[in-house]
């Protein structure tokens, strides 16, 4: 009974504090010294031609096939300055969520370049799925900018998306910072299958790719629950 308590507080704590970061994200939205992020131009955070240089850059997208996965599409190189700056700015404070339509637009953009896949993906009803947050995570961000990409998606390609059957059940510190090996320990056991039956085909969604581990650890959850074949779309590799 204590064990039900304290998890009620605490996600009404998490419900609360979510709540609070998106009335922040929403001011920080409004009051953020507007000028693109690309040239620096006042009053907006992308303008036209920048939008369309990130774009453009996501119609040379990486296409490989490893760890299991049938086919992982990257749609930019988090290397590069323009995609590394306002992928930053949407994952880390000051967290501009509104940032999630030009990126969004982008990853779209490297996925229709494969047509046939489309076709393919759609025929045999894949299931969207993006790379959960812990809760902790979640209200400390507001929002999780792989479900936010994974919505946009499941419109544009017509796609089901299904975010509840992948959780995040432990808070990990920040993979930016540790080699190939930590970054396998630090993700390790931290996702959980959250259903009752798991989709036999699934596209898993995430934003950076590194060493890959953060989707494998989650292919590897999934695939013990029963998917057969399974995808990744990815916004950048770093």
């Amino acid at each position: 009974m204590c064990y039900d308590i304290y998890y009620t507080v605490k996600e009404h704590f998490q419900q609360q504090s979510m709540w609070i970061n998106k009335l922040k994200s929403f001011l920080l939205n409004a009051i953020y010294p507007l000028k693109c992020f690309g040239c620096e131009k006042p009053g907006i955070l992308m303008c036209s031609q920048c939008s369309q240089k990130l774009i453009s850059m996501a119609n040379r997208p990486i296409c490989q096939q490893d760890m299991g996965f049938k086919k992982i599409i990257i749609a930019l190189d988090y290397k590069k300055y323009l995609p590394k700056k306002i992928i930053k700015t949407f994952k880390y404070p000051p967290y501009i969520e509104s940032l999630k339509k030009v990126l969004s637009s982008a990853l779209i953009t490297a996925i229709q370049k494969f047509p046939n896949d489309i076709s393919y993906l759609r025929k045999n009803n894949f299931i969207l799925i993006p790379i959960p947050l812990s809760p902790l995570k979640l209200a400390q961000r507001g929002f999780n900018q792989s479900e936010l990409m994974a919505i946009e998606l499941s419109q544009k390609l017509s796609l089901e998306y299904q975010p509840q059957l992948l959780k995040k059940i432990k808070n990990t510190k920040s993979q930016t910072n540790l080699n190939a090996q930590q970054r396998k320990i630090n993700i390790k056991n931290v996702f959980r299958f959250s259903g009752h039956n798991c989709p036999s085909h699934i596209i898993l969604i995430d934003d950076i790719y590194t060493t890959g581990a953060t989707l494998q650890t989650a292919s590897h959850i999934l695939r013990q629950a029963g998917a057969k074949e399974i995808w990744a779309f990815v916004l950048a590799k770093g």
